[in-house]
This record gives structure tokens, sequence and C-alpha cells, in this order.
């Protein structure tokens, strides 16, 4: 699955494409994801308190909000993790999202 990224007014290219390869979306959602040279092994999926995310191939975990909430997420991850940059939390914010619009109710 193709998927489009924007990154703020100062980033050079400001939009770039990604590649999501879903594994599974049962109780656990896994991901393939491929962007701007970047590529990260997302598991993510919900517990008893909300949802989660881990990309062990880049040593994160967090919770996050729902997939689709792309404002939350970006911040949890900055805040979280300020050395990723910008551009590759971008590319795993718009995937959850996009994979999120797909399977979320």
């Amino acid at each position: 699955m193709k998927y489009q990224c924007k990154g703020s007014e100062e980033m050079i290219p400001q939009k770039w494409k990604g590649n999501i390869d879903i594994k599974r979306t049962n109780e656990v959602c896994e991901l393939e994801v491929n962007a701007r040279l970047s590529s990260f092994h997302i598991i993510c999926g919900k517990h008893a308190y909300g949802m989660y995310l881990c990309i062990p191939n880049w040593g994160i975990g967090t919770e996050m909000s729902s997939m689709r909430d792309k404002f939350w997420n970006k911040e949890k991850l900055t805040m979280a993790y300020p050395e990723i940059s910008e551009v590759d939390i971008i590319s795993i914010v718009e995937a959850l999202a996009v994979v999120g619009k797909e399977i979320e109710q």
C-alpha cells in the first residue's frame, strides 16, 4: 500500500511517498513501513488502558492515541524520542493514520 507524507514548510522535500506492507491486523497490528530511506517494523495494538506502539528495530516503545490521531502520536514520539528525525516521525505517524482508517471503526 502506498501512502503520502507531508512535512513542515521548511522541509525539503516537503512531501514524500512511503510504502506499507500490512502483516496482520487482528488484535495486534503489524506493519513493515519504508519511507525516505528508513524502514520501520511497527507493532501496535490495544492494552487495558489504551493503545501501544512498538518499533523494535528502532528501540521504540510508547503509548499512543488512536492510530489516526496524527497530532497526538507525533507529539508523543517527538517528546519520548528526540533523537529521531522529524522526517522519520512523520513517516511513522502518517503510515499509522493510513492503516488506522482501514481497520479502526
